[in-house]
This record gives structure tokens, sequence and C-alpha cells, in this order.
């Protein structure tokens, strides 16, 4: 796929992710669509508040007295009653809120005050987090988010006592912040506030199993293994935080578990996110900066699992400050690079963007300052699901291009391991080859020398003693420079295998003279004619030799006390060579194949005598040919240019181009 094609492919994506989960996280409750009550002295005044069309979210002062866990009796008659909210320097306190509400049933819900508490109302204790204390000892750390079934005492009243303590936190957490209507639309409410956490798990946890199978399949590339534990983590920071599913699904998970996790995402998150930008964006971070930037978060992750909690929370600014000044430093890095993002970093680039622009719209909305009135919602965590969102079409980009790769070294390895065949099978033709060529030099010499032994021993040494000498001389030194020169199946490269100009006649009578003691020996009689004047070729005469004895050694083979004629004529601009024998012939249905590699006629022979004559002669310019019909024997012949022509023209033109 074209970089041009990503592109457009990741234009139309990135902004339907953006949609979607736009979509998903609307289905959150709207500022709009609850009313918002302040108290008055620690009271509450529902009646006309429109609590039957919508829910209230009751905020502001409480009645409360601090350092003391009191009942709602004891709470009533005590004297040093304060009107607030418990400031940080109060551990444990209790507070009161007092709802006059229309009668009827309602349910109230909303999370416990950090981080033990117990609830009364109209008098009955009805909820409780962990265990409130005086002291760190006696106090059992929780939070809870509760849903509770409420009605109006004798008076119209709902009044709720809390117990709270905190030993763990540096904020004491809120008293009197709760959602009170009926119980449809409570039920409702809780059930929109659910779903879009529930569907962000639902989402880290399928893209967590898909890319560790990713990377399982294709362990070279690390990023896939970074964003799946990138994806573990949120999966489990979305679990512990907004309505804490893992709590209300693991109901005997301790609250401390649940607090460590929830800070401890946060340096976890970050070491994986420099390490995965570190790959995605090479070259634009220092090798030494992921290191450094993983000691610095690991000490905060060494705090979330070792250290007590309230250093955790006292270290959270610290936390949030450090991932935004590594943030920072990426892209000045990559600002100063200037380097041209590809596809995947493109979709990395632009959910970061989001981030920033979903950090700007929470701000603002928390100032009650609301970009899109019609999204009345803050998207912090809906943007970190579009930045994963984002990066994981930045990973498919990258994923698929390292299959291309893959795919490339794959075919690469293929076609050397076809390379490595065909030299393997190179190598085991030029054995057969070297093999089939040095045999007839090594049967000429044995046959000369037995010869040669015979009249030795006979004590008559005479003119044909000689001659088989010479052979056995001619073929030794013939035979030396084929094992020098290497000879190859397409080109026989010996010492003497120049072109140069050659008397063809002088080099096929010579020839048949060394071969007719061999002849001899099968009872056929070798002989040779010749036409007077021969023009002169030009070749090596090592190869043209060769040719000569793969055909002389084919008809005496095929021979039986019969004779062999090599003829030599004159053509036009060709001189045409030709062995004819009265033998066996060669079958018609060979005949067609008796050029091509190992086709043979008869058993102990390689079939490679005519390969290697038509590569060489084809290889001086010429054309070989055969002519046979089975039981009366057969004709090879082969032609070579002759350059008589030439230097006949050479004396017509002497100036070498002139008319």
């Amino acid at each position: 796929m074209s970089e041009k094609k990503e592109k457009r492919i990741l234009a139309a994506i990135l902004p339907l992710i953006v949609v979607l989960m736009l979509i998903v996280w609307g289905v959150k409750p709207r500022t709009g669509e609850t009313t918002v009550m302040t108290s008055a002295n620690g009271e509450w005044d529902l009646t006309s508040s429109g609590l039957m069309q919508k829910n209230v979210r009751v905020t502001g002062d409480v009645e409360y007295v601090p350092d003391a866990l009191l009942t709602p009796q004891e709470f009533s008659g005590r004297t040093d009653i304060c009107l607030g909210q418990p400031d940080n320097g109060t551990q444990y306190a209790t507070s009161r809120m007092r709802l006059k509400v229309p009668r009827g049933s309602y349910l109230i819900c909303g999370y416990s005050v950090d981080f033990a508490s117990r609830m009364y109302v109209n008098g009955e204790l009805l909820f409780e987090a962990g265990v409130p204390g005086e002291n760190r000892e006696t106090t059992t750390p929780g939070v809870k988010f509760y849903v509770l079934p409420v009605s109006p005492d004798e008076n119209g009243e709902i009044v709720i006592v809390q117990q709270a303590s905190n030993f763990t936190h540096k904020d004491s957490g809120t008293h009197g912040t709760l959602y009170i209507g009926l119980p449809e639309q409570i039920n409702r409410y809780v059930l929109r506030n659910l779903c879009p956490e529930v569907v962000l798990m639902g989402c880290y946890l399928v893209l967590f199993i898909v890319h560790m199978v990713l990377y399982t399949m294709m362990q070279h590339y690390k990023p896939n293994l970074l964003f799946a534990l990138f994806c573990l983590t949120w999966f489990i920071r979305t679990g512990v935080t907004g309505q804490r599913i893992l709590g209300a699904v693991l109901p005997n998970l301790p609250w401390t578990v649940i607090f460590r996790l929830e800070y401890l995402t946060m340096p976890l998150s970050g070491i994986l996110l420099v390490w995965l930008l570190y790959l995605l964006f090479p070259g634009v971070l220092q090798k030494w900066f992921p290191p450094a930037a993983s000691i610095l978060c690991g000490c905060f992750a060494a705090i979330d699992i070792f250290g007590p909690t309230l250093l955790m929370s006292y270290t959270a600014v610290w936390r949030v400050g450090i991932l935004g000044l590594i943030g920072m430093y990426f892209f000045i890095r990559l600002i100063f690079q200037k380097q041209r993002p590809d596809t995947g970093q493109l979709a990395v680039l632009a959910g970061f963007a989001f981030l920033l622009f979903a950090a700007l719209w929470d701000m603002l909305y928390h100032m009650d300052i609301h970009m899109l009135p019609a999204l009345r919602f803050a998207v912090s965590e809906m943007s970190m699901a579009v930045f994963v969102l984002f990066a994981m079409t930045a990973l498919f980009f990258g994923t698929m291009s390292e299959v291309r790769r893959a795919k490339e070294r794959e075919e690469r390895m293929a076609a050397e391991k076809e390379m490595m065949a065909e030299m393997n099978r190179m190598k085991n033709q030029f054995y057969t080859d070297m093999s089939h060529e040095m045999k007839t030099p090594l049967t000429v010499i044995s046959v000369n020398a037995q010869f040669a032994a015979q009249n030795i021993g006979t004590g008559v040494v005479d003119e044909e003693t000689v001659a088989d000498l010479n052979a056995i001389s001619t073929e030794a030194r013939r035979l030396a420079q084929m094992v020098t020169s290497l000879v190859g199946l397409g080109r026989m490269q010996g010492t003497d295998s120049v072109c140069k100009r050659l008397d063809l006649e002088s080099l096929i009578v010579e020839t048949v003279r060394i071969y007719q003691s061999m002849f001899a020996r099968q009872g056929n009689t070798l002989t040779a004619k010749t036409e007077p004047g021969l023009p002169p070729v030009e070749g090596s005469a090592d190869q043209l030799v060769q040719v000569l004895i793969n055909l002389l050694s084919n008809a005496n083979r095929h021979t039986k006390n019969g004779t062999v004629l090599v003829r030599a004529e004159a053509l036009e601009h060709q001189v045409r060579v030709s062995v004819a024998d009265d033998g066996d012939g060669i079958s018609r249905e060979l005949l067609p194949h008796v050029f091509e590699r190992f086709r043979r006629g008869d058993e102990g022979v390689t079939g490679l005598g005519l390969t290697i004559c038509k590569t060489i002669i084809e290889g001086h310019g010429g054309q070989i040919g055969v002519q046979s019909e089975e039981g009366k024997g057969a004709e090879v012949w082969f032609t070579l240019p002759a350059k008589e022509v030439e230097h006949e023209r050479d004396r017509d033109n002497p100036a070498g181009g002139g008319r």
C-alpha cells in the first residue's frame, strides 16, 4: 500500500474514531440534565427544585463536628457544631445534611467520603465503606459507590449523618455531595455513567489481547508488546477509577490495592509511552532518554508499591508535572529534528493533539465554559481512549509494514535458497561434465599405453610405438589443460581457449591419427577426408578438438567392425565438418532430443557429449545437426564461419569503408 493511500485511509479513520468515542461518551449524563442545589446553613429545600422531573445534585456547606465520630443522636446533642467543610487538617469528623423533599420514595447515590465512612439516614445505618476510627490503627480505609433507597420522615426531611476518617490521604474528601432523584432516574443516571466505562474497559482488553497475539506472531516488532501493556494498564486504571468497576467485580479486593493500582498506572503508562515513542519515532529521542525517564517513573512506581499511601498522595502533582515535561521534551525534539512523519507517526501525533485539546476542553468545562453547549461533560478519559485508538491505527500501519518487510525477507531468503540450490545443481553438473570430459582422454591414454606396452614387451619398438607414446603425451597434456582450466558446461575456458585463426584440416587429421588405434581395438576403421584448400576458421583449438573427440567417441561406441569417416568441406562462407558411421544409428524417438542434457541412448554414459558439442559450436557462431536412420548409422555435422570471405572483402576495400 502506498503512503498516499495510507494517508487517505488515515484521514477517513481518525475522525470516525473521534465521532464514535463522542457517541459513546455522550451516553454519560450531561450538566444540563441535572439540577444543582447549594445548601443554606446545611439545609437543602428541594420541594420546588423539580425533583420529580430530574435528578438533583446537592452540594455546599454542611453541619459538622471535627475530631468526633458521632451517631445521629449524639450529633443532635452537641453544642460545637460548625458550618462549612472539614479542612484537610481534620483527620476525622461527623457531618449532617438535612434535605426537605416532597413525599415519596427516592434514591441517593455517590461516592463515600474519602477514605473511611459510615452513613446514617433518618437515624438508620445504611452504608459503610471501611471502618472509621479515631487513629490510624483503628481505621480501615475504603471507598465505595453507593445507591441507597431513602424516604422523608414525618417532617418531610431526609437527615443524612456521615462519619468519616482519613489517615491515608492528604485531602480530607468532600462532605455533602450526592445525587438524589426518583428511582428510575437515579438508576438511569448510574447506568449512563457505567456504560461508557464498561465500553472503554472492553476496548482496552480487546486491544491488549489482539496486540499480544500480534507480538507473539512477530516478536521482533516490539511496539505491539508495549502498546498491549499500555492498553492493559489503562484497562486496570479505568476499572479502579470512575465507577470503580474492578472493586464491584472483585468485592474482596482490599481498598489499598485499588488505591495503589490507581496511582501505579500513571508511572507505568509514562514508561511504556516513552519507549513506544522511542520506537515509533526513531532518532527523535536520544538513546539515554527512555532509560532515564523509566528510572524517574520507576521511582514513583516504587513509592506506589512499597510507600505509605499518604506519601503517594503528596507526589500526585509531581507525577503529572513530570509526565507533562516528558511530553514537552518529546515535542521539542520532534520540532527540531524536522522529520517528515510517516502515516503511523501522523496518527500518534493526532492522538497527542487530541489529548491537548481535551485538556483545554476540561479546563473550560470546570470553569462552566462550554465550547459546545450540546456536549456538556468532561472528556479526559475519552481523550485517552481516542489516543489509544489513534495509536492502534498507527501500529496497524506499522504492523502491515513489518509484514511486508517480513514477506520481502522471506522472498529474499527463498531466492537465496533457490540460488544455492541452483549453485549446487551447477556444481553437480560441473562434476558430471568434468568426469565426462576426462573419461575420453583417459581411455585414449589407457589404450595407447597398452599397445605401447605390448610392443615394448615383445621387443618391437617401431613407428607405431612412437605414435602411441605421442598420443599418450598429447592426451595427457590436453587432460592437464582441462583440469587446470576447470572445464565448464557452458564454455570450457582453459589456458588455450582464446580464439585464434586455426587450420581446421591439420586439426582434424591429427585428431583422427591419435584415435585410430583406439578405433582399431573396436574393429573399426577411422579415416579422414578433407577438401584441399579449406579456408581457415577462428576459434579455440581445445574446444574444437573436444567436439571432434566427443563425436568420434559416440561413433566408436555405436559401431562394431565398421567404418567411421570424418569429412571436411568448404561451403559458401562456411566450413562443414561431419562424422559419419555405419553403426546402430539413432532411434526415431530419441533423434529429436539428442542435444538435450542427460538424454542418452544406452546405459553407462552420461548423455552430455552432444550437449557440450552444441554449446561449443554455437559459441563459435556455427550450427550443429544430426541425421540418422536406426540400424543404418548416423552422421553428425557442424559448420563454422570461414574467415577467407572477410579477407577477400579487405582486399577489395583496403581503405576499410570507402565505396
